[in-house]
């Protein structure tokens, strides 16, 4: 992604996300709450599937976890011992998986936002922000920060193959939708910040040009 494209898409996400905290969230949750949930089970699966295998990754070996130590020793050989420039994709991917996870839990800390639980439940008054009480650690959406930035840089990188890299982490956004763990401003911001990690991170291989056009 260019940095013209990356503008674009701040430009219409961030905005988009304050009206929908506003304005769009309840109703929204409200709705696919009364005619989704059949589909609950599924995401529900799939998540605690895509769970466990990402709790794998993350056992940690050396006093790293395991997929920190696979992409980290898989950029040092590519771009270092075999000379592939290309290689910086895993370092990429490592930092922009880190960073999305730390920051996506900051930001809860700091947010407290009411999941919509809460909002099926007892019922809150306002936009549910830095609200007191349990289930108030709903923006931005961990899961998707998680996934998504396993596969956006590489969907950048590859974009034949954009499409089926991106399936799973699109289901997962979805599901917390469906599962009513997540407004979708704490989706799309989650997706948002993914994004802007990938692009910052993915200047490394290109410090002294960024790309407008």
């Amino acid at each position: 992604m260019t940095l013209r494209p990356f503008l674009l898409f701040t430009a219409f996400s961030l905005p988009a996300c304050a009206l929908l905290i506003l304005f769009g969230d309840q109703p929204l949750a409200g709705f696919i709450h009364g005619h989704f949930t059949w589909s609950a089970p599924f995401f529900a699966t799939l998540t605690a599937t895509a769970d466990r295998l990402h709790d794998a990754l993350m056992v940690h070996v050396l006093g790293l976890p395991i997929i920190f130590l696979a992409l980290g020793l898989a950029f040092a050989i590519g771009r270092y011992a075999l000379k592939k420039k290309a290689a910086t994709i895993f370092l990429t991917v490592l930092l922009t998986h880190e960073f999305s996870m730390v920051l996506a839990n900051v930001l809860k800390g700091a947010v407290h936002r009411l999941r919509p639980e809460v909002q099926f439940g007892a019922g809150y008054a306002g936009s549910g922000l830095w609200a007191q009480g349990p289930h108030n650690d709903s923006f931005p959406s961990y899961h998707t920060a998680v996934y998504f930035s396993l596969f956006w840089p590489l969907a950048v990188a590859f974009p034949k193959y954009r499409g089926p890299l991106l399936v799973l982490p699109g289901l997962v956004a979805l599901g917390r939708l469906v599962l009513g763990a997540h407004y979708l401003s704490d989706v799309w911001f989650s997706l948002w910040l993914v994004v802007a990690l990938a692009f910052l991170f993915g200047r490394l291989d290109k410090p002294r040009n960024i790309e407008v056009a």
